[in-house]
C-alpha cells in the first residue's frame, strides 16, 4: 500500500540544502568565523572555485545530520516564539529576556572541518565561479 503523501505544516515547507564550498584565499581562514571570511572574499582576499550541491531535502525530519536538524528546529520554534510572544505567561516571557540579555552578542563559533574531494559523477549539481 502506497504511503500518503506529506502534507508539510507551513513553517516546515522550506527546502534544506547540504552543499559544499570550495575557495582559495590567501590568509588561514581556520582562526576566522564565515562572515569574516566572505568579507575577506569580497575584498579580493580569495575567490571561490567550486559550489556543490551534495542533498536537498524537504522536510525537516529528512535531514541526516543531527546537529544541523536541530539547529534548524531551533530557529522555527524561535519564530514560533516570536509569532506568539504575546501569549506567553509573565515569569517565561521574563525568563526569556533575562536569558537574551545573558546571550547577547554570543555567538557559537563552528570550527572548520575538512572534507573529501567530490567526484565528478554529479557534475549538473557543481556549479564553478568564474
Amino acid at each position: 500500500m502506497a504511503e500518503p503523501p506529506k502534507n508539510p505544516t507551513d513553517e516546515h515547507k522550506d527546502k534544506y540544502f547540504s552543499f559544499q564550498i570550495k575557495a582559495w584565499t590567501n590568509f588561514d581562514p581556520m582562526d576566522k568565523s564565515l562572515p569574516k571570511i566572505a568579507e575577506a572574499i569580497e575584498q579580493g582576499g580569495g575567490f571561490l572555485t567550486l559550489m556543490e550541491v551534495l542533498k536537498v531535502e524537504d522536510d525537516l525530519s529528512c535531514i541526516g545530520d543531527d546537529e544541523a536538524r536541530e539547529c534548524f528546529a531551533n530557529i522555527l520554534a524561535a519564530r514560533r516564539l516570536v509569532r506568539n510572544v504575546h501569549e506567553l505567561p509573565k515569569g517565561l516571557l521574563d525568563d526569556l529576556r533575562q536569558a537574551l540579555k545573558t546571550e547577547e552578542g554570543v555567538a557559537p563559533k563552528k570550527a572548520a572541518t575538512r572534507a573529501e574531494i567530490p567526484t565528478a559523477g554529479d557534475e549538473a549539481r557543481v556549479k564553478h565561479w568564474p
